[in-house]
């Protein structure tokens, strides 16, 4: 059988990719079966230090599997809602989750259409850039009567405020990834041939930074909009607390400290 997620690792950077370019990376269950495995291994797997998130062929995603919908549909409404809500509860929302959770940094490297499901998975990276060709569509409400899903109705008003995430989900319209980077979308817009050299890069660079700082800075991050200051401070104290007794900062501090009595 075909693997549909290829995984490779080189010198500490996992590079994972949807590889079922013929179906446009169609999220059918094995493809998010195998991505789910294949972050839980990298997690577990001390060599790595960053993950890089991209798509075979043409796209990223081209969203949920259709001919997937079409088999369980064939079996009655409420075979439909158990087997596809049975799906993102055991698998889809998992992957979400893990990309979230992740112990090392994750970067999505959107190289063509990310869609609908897509786009939650890829904006549950820590820094997400896209090919100039790339565009991200959520053709959930406008197209199919269903609504955005993998984590997408809780990073777009996140990402984009209310007003753009609403325009964005319920007219199903493009946004290309000029617009998606001038939105604050994602990350950067790159020219297509540059996006895995720019990827892999940037995957380095996290790499080489500290796993827990990074960790606990998107934790911070993601809970800032319920937090009310005093508590944002606090919190951000406690971590300041954690990783000023750690070994990465303390030999950061003594470079500096070198680096500056050498000037």
């Amino acid at each position: 059988m075909t693997a549909t997620v290829r995984s490779e690792v080189h010198e500490g950077i996992a590079t994972l990719t949807l590889d079922q370019a013929q179906t446009l990376n169609a999220l059918a269950p094995p493809l998010l079966e195998a991505l789910l495995a294949a972050l839980r291994a990298c997690a577990a797997d001390d060599r790595v230090r960053a993950i890089v998130l991209t798509g075979a062929g043409r796209a990223f995603s081209g969203g949920g599997d259709i001919g997937y919908f079409g088999e369980v549909l064939a079996g009655g409404p409420a075979h439909a809602q158990e087997e596809i809500g049975r799906g993102m509860e055991d698998v889809g929302n998992p992957i979400t989750q893990a990309i979230a959770d992740c112990a090392v940094p994750v970067v999505a490297a959107v190289n063509g259409p990310c869609v609908g499901a897509g786009v939650g998975i890829a904006l549950a990276a820590d820094v997400v850039i896209a090919a100039r060709s790339a565009y991200f569509l959520v053709p959930q409400v406008s197209q199919l009567g269903a609504v955005p899903d993998l984590g997408a109705t809780w990073s777009l008003p996140r990402l984009l405020g209310r007003s753009r995430a609403l325009g964005m989900a319920l007219l199903g319209e493009r946004i290309d990834a000029a617009r998606a980077e001038q939105w604050g979308l994602i990350w950067r817009c790159v020219d297509d041939a540059a996006l895995p050299e720019e990827a892999h890069a940037i995957a380095k660079r996290l790499g080489n930074a500290s796993a827990a700082a990074l960790r606990d800075t998107r934790q911070l991050i993601d809970a800032a909009s319920d937090n009310t200051l005093a508590r944002q401070l606090s919190d951000e104290c406690a971590a300041q607390r954690r990783h000023v007794a750690g070994e990465f900062f303390n030999n950061a501090c003594a470079r500096f400290l070198a680096r500056a009595r050498s000037d």
